[in-house]
């Protein structure tokens, strides 16, 4: 038994070996040391405990728990390189989606880690399974690391309720969860995002949103709102000329004609960097602000499907619009497809409508919605219509892309930058946002019923090693407010704005 304790011990004190190379690096801790290291101990002891229970090997468990802690570490350092943020609890919640997605998590990781690190992982498994014998199962054995495994549960759940929200040691996008350690950072958060108050606290925001008490005339035959208002959040989608001066004007040169011909346009402060869409689109459809939702900012449709919420699509909606979503993805992904009914949508319109469309690059192209944006158009004539496409083209990974030396002179003045194929990709996809924009402000034009176009960006793209060459740190996506009975240039200055508080504009815009 004692040389049970001894591996316990080992595997404790060697589980703050990997605390020390997470990214980024800690500058401070606002709790004591002392509550750090009892904590970590804690959640280390339950997991050799609760392996230990299963395999009755010791040196297994042991070896189990640190490569658990060890791949913790590396898929928090790949996701700071790639989105400037830390590993956080809701990403767990979201793992099972890096299976059924794997394009959109598993290229971000370096190809050596993925070949190699299963195959070594796999072996030293087998390894130990082999030459360590197990432990002979005995009742005694069994109750009392069950007896333990409890102990250790309910006092990690105590202590994580000691942590004060105005202390909180994870934010959504700038800081590291270096206050109490990444594991504990992890369980800490879990825990305290599933108590009664915090959710209570969810709620309570979520009847703040100033469409709860939106100021619209809610009688569905009033005309004070009457023109179709269609919303496009397009992928990736910010202005790049401002990375550097040899990206071609043209390459926007009909997003700057909507931009001159806008009601309203600027740049867009969005709480994500190169991800993370959902926290962009809940922003903006709820008119919550994302650090308004506290732990649940950084996945907010993790607990809201069961919650009453009210977003600019229910105030349209009581107006007597007909709102539809349009989303060439699975409607399952982020679990839309069960907080979107519940937001005031009509219908939703995923990946499964799009059978047969034309695809730019692995996804679903802008064009094939556009094409859909118009074919609800004309299909809705008999009342007013809200549309929000949520666009996929420009999603990444764009490393896994070629583009020919040739089509690189479309997108730049001079020579093509090197080594960043990335951004000849991101551009090219770019192009195609901008002639979305392009057809929809001519068919607008010419259409009897007016109607209002927004266009933003949900962040800027996951492109880490472009941005760290040209030293780029600006966040704010773009976005304007064009309406189709806009006769020409007409004065409006470049306003910058939180996403939160563009549905209430474009609501005000549209009467």
């Amino acid at each position: 038994m004692s040389f049970y304790f001894l591996i316990l011990f080992a595997t404790i004190l060697l589980s703050f070996v990997p605390e020390r190379f997470i990214k980024p690096i800690a500058t401070s801790y606002n709790f004591s040391q002392r509550i750090i290291i009892v904590t970590q101990s804690l959640i280390v002891t339950l997991l050799f405990l609760a392996v230990s229970l299963i395999v009755q090997r010791p040196i297994f468990s042991g070896l189990a728990v640190l490569i658990f802690h060890i791949i913790l570490v590396v898929v928090n350092n790949t996701k700071y390189k790639a989105l400037r943020e830390p590993l956080l609890f809701s990403d767990i919640v979201m793992f099972s989606q890096a299976f059924k997605h794997p394009r959109l998590y598993f290229p971000f990781l370096d190809l050596k880690v993925l070949i190699f690190a299963p195959i070594l992982i796999v072996s030293l498994i087998v390894a130990v399974l082999i030459l360590e014998p197990a432990l002979p199962i005995t009742f005694k054995r069994i109750g009392i690391t069950l007896l333990c495994i409890l102990i250790c549960y309910f006092l990690i759940r105590a202590i994580s309720m000691i942590f004060n929200e105005n202390q909180k040691h994870v934010s959504s996008s700038d800081s590291a969860p270096f206050n109490l350690g990444l594991i504990n950072s992890l369980v800490v958060d879990t825990f305290q995002a599933s108590t009664p108050a915090r959710k209570q606290a969810l709620v309570d925001t979520l009847k703040s949103s100033p469409f709860a008490s939106s100021t619209l005339n809610t009688d569905p035959s009033s005309n004070t709102i009457k023109r179709n208002i269609t919303v496009i959040q397009s992928e990736s989608f910010f202005d790049a000329r401002r990375l550097h001066p040899s990206i071609k004007k043209s390459v926007l040169e009909n997003f700057d004609d909507c931009i001159a011909n806008s009601i309203q346009h600027g740049k867009l402060n969005v709480p994500a960097w190169g991800a993370n869409t959902m926290r962009t689109e809940f922003s903006f459809l709820s008119g919550l602000k994302n650090s308004d939702l506290g732990l649940y900012r950084s996945y907010p449709y993790q607990y809201i499907y069961d919650m009453p919420v009210s977003t600019i699509a229910s105030a349209l909606k009581a107006q007597g619009y007909y709102c539809v979503c349009i989303h060439p993805h699975s409607a399952s992904f982020f679990g839309r497809d069960r907080t979107f009914p519940k937001m005031g949508f009509d219908e939703f319109i995923d990946v499964d409508c799009f059978e047969g469309a034309e695809k730019f690059g692995p996804y679903i192209s802008d064009q094939a919605v556009t094409n859909k944006i118009l074919e609800i158009t004309k299909q809705i004539t008999d009342k007013p219509l809200f549309i929000f496409a949520i666009t996929m083209e420009n999603h990444g990974p764009l490393h896994l892309e070629k583009i020919d030396e040739s089509e690189l002179a479309t997108y730049y003045d001079q020579s093509a930058l090197t080594s960043l194929d990335d951004l000849g990709i991101y551009l090219r996809h770019l192009k195609n946002a901008d002639k979305m924009i392009k057809t929809l402000s001519q068919e607008y034009r010419s259409s009897e019923r007016e109607t209002t176009l927004c266009f933003y960006g949900d962040h800027v793209p996951s492109m880490p090693n472009v941005f760290d060459k040209l030293d780029y740190t600006d966040n704010h996506s773009d976005y304007f407010i064009w309406h189709s009975a806009s006769s020409g240039p007409i004065e409006n200055k470049s306003k910058t704005i939180d996403i939160s508080t563009l549905g209430a504009s474009l609501v005000n815009i549209s009467k």
